[in-house]
């Protein structure tokens, strides 16, 4: 008897889907549709009617290939991290990696996208203390004080010397322009050694 009722409403749902189907058919296509919906709630039953918009026509544009000439040419070199971390500080071990570094230290980082892809807010981080400011260079990616009051940590783009000494221009990866302000040796904090996904 379960079967049997369960094909009964089968039956009607399929016939269902089949009137549908071929009123749709010989309905013709640039004709509104109009009906009503009734709302039932705490206040009482409302009816609102609905028109359907007509269907958009797209025009259709014919795909093209677009020729490419090979390049013998490979990547560009661009500027890239220090070699914060020597071969000789690497020890690999059957139970894991152990760098020897110099007082290490934990970035903190918010999730403001700014660093995308190189890291994201579930990145670790492990950073060091740079001693001199001819240690930074271009491509670190270094943790400084901003004149706001808060530490950001984004890579350096430039580096120059004024009137008040040494200075870097620092950038997020994923931002379109650089920090709005010079940072000062005493504005840095730390460079990062190593990024752990």
């Amino acid at each position: 008897m379960k079967h049997l009722f369960a094909l009964l409403v089968l039956a009607v749902f399929a016939a269902g889907i089949g009137v549908g189907s071929m009123i749709g058919l010989f309905m013709p296509s640039n004709d509104a549709i109009a009906f009503e919906t009734y709302t039932a709630s705490n206040r009482g039953l409302s009816f609102n009617p609905v028109t359907l918009a007509e269907p958009v026509v797209q025009e259709e544009e014919e795909l093209k290939a677009v020729p490419k000439t090979p390049s013998a040419e490979g990547p560009v070199e661009r500027d890239s991290p220090g070699d914060w971390i020597k071969e000789s500080q690497i020890e690999m071990r059957p139970d894991g990696v152990f760098i020897r570094l110099n007082n290490p230290q934990w970035a903190i980082l918010a999730d403001t996208n700014s660093m995308d892809p190189v890291f994201d807010a579930e990145a670790h981080l492990i950073q060091t203390i740079p001693v001199s400011p001819e240690q930074i260079r271009v491509g670190d990616i270094v943790s400084y004080n901003s004149p706001m009051g808060f530490t950001i940590v984004h890579r350096v783009i430039e580096i120059g010397y004024d009137e008040e000494g040494w200075y870097a221009i620092l950038k997020g990866d994923n931002n379109p322009t650089s920090d709005p302000w010079k940072v000062r040796w005493n504005m840095v904090t730390r460079v990062t050694d190593i990024i752990i996904y």
